[in-house]
């Protein structure tokens, strides 16, 4: 079947999707095409060296760190199956392979569920911790578990597969709006958690300053600044690539699909897609451990270590120490 000898794409599936062929632009999914394509493997690779390296890093396997893995098994995820499938349904699209398109277009809706809703709450669970580590400093370890970690994850997958289910019964455009709803509920909670914990980090900060002496308060300040700006990063990260999308589905909900809210709902659905490639590269570049635990696998693997040595590994010391001394006179100053 020719998509442009109709206008009405998988009258069968009663999912709300678009089912104008017309309001999709050739430009534009060639560009969603490439950045997928270009970024699946790198975000399948990147995410598998961070879950290895949680998993067989025993110092690692703390709930900071089991809430970072499952992130990293979502995301690799996404690049294993849903940019795959996001490719594939854009290829048949544009060969005018309808029936092909429809089946990929359920298989990517149900995966793209099951995958990316417990993502949202584990990204949300995250930014919870990491404001209960520095409001509770020496009583974190009682009150955060790997158990209940572990017990809250179980919940997420119970989550994703009510909100699978939910998805096959929003019949219009409308429904999404509660989707937009409940994330943008998830967000206000991330921005209020990050917010309480830079308040925090500050007051602790002051406090530091009057008991150290300077050498001490040089170090704490370093660490302190490191932590403000990993904080900041993986905010900004979050947001760039989820408020757009939850933007466009939000007046999808209000004003129904037409040309323009296509083209922005598969930039946007690409962009969240991304974020599954930057969230390794953030955490790889911004916690230590996590990076000399990658090291350490591939050493013990002896996978890359030609690579790694001297080029890599000269890099990342030389890098360190520019850090050092620059937040050194920094605090000086």
């Amino acid at each position: 079947m020719d998509v442009n000898s109709t206008t009405k794409l998988c009258p069968c599936l009663k999912i709300s999707h678009n089912d104008d062929s017309r309001n999709f632009v050739f430009t534009a999914d060639i560009i969603c095409v490439i950045i997928n394509a270009f970024l699946s493997i790198p975000s399948m690779i990147l995410n598998l060296l961070l879950i290895l390296s949680i998993i067989k890093t025993p110092s690692l396997r703390k709930p900071s760190f089991i809430l970072i893995c499952c992130l990293a098994v979502t995301d690799f995820g996404v690049g294993l199956l849903i940019q795959p499938l996001f490719i594939a349904r854009k290829i048949a699209f544009l060969y005018s392979n309808v029936e092909v398109y429809c089946s990929l277009l359920k298989a990517g809706n149900v995966l793209s569920h099951i995958v990316c809703s417990p993502s949202f709450f584990v990204v949300t669970a995250i930014s919870i911790d990491r404001y209960f580590a520095i409001r509770l400093q020496t009583r974190y370890k009682q009150v955060i578990t790997n158990r209940r970690v572990y017990k809250f994850l179980i919940g997420c997958l119970m989550g994703a597969c009510l909100v699978t289910t939910a998805r096959f019964h929003a019949t219009r455009p409308e429904h999404m709006g509660y989707a937009a709803a409940l994330m943008f509920i998830l967000l206000v909670v991330i921005v209020c958690c990050y917010i309480k914990s830079l308040n925090k980090l500050k007051a602790h900060h002051v406090h530091i300053h009057n008991l150290h002496t300077p050498s001490q308060r040089i170090i704490q300040t370093i660490l302190h600044k490191k932590t403000l700006k990993t904080l900041l990063i993986i905010t900004s990260v979050l947001f760039i690539c989820y408020i757009p999308f939850v933007t466009v589905v939000i007046v999808i909900s209000k004003f129904g699909r037409n040309r323009s809210l296509t083209i922005a709902w598969e930039g946007t659905v690409t962009l969240v897609y991304v974020y599954s490639f930057l969230n390794p590269v953030v955490h790889l570049c911004r916690c230590k451990q996590i990076r000399q635990a990658c090291v350490a696998l591939m050493r013990r693997n002896k996978v890359g270590v030609a690579m790694l040595e001297p080029s890599v590994l000269s890099f990342q010391s030389t890098l360190e120490k520019y850090r050092w001394k620059k937040n050194v006179k920094k605090s000086e100053n």
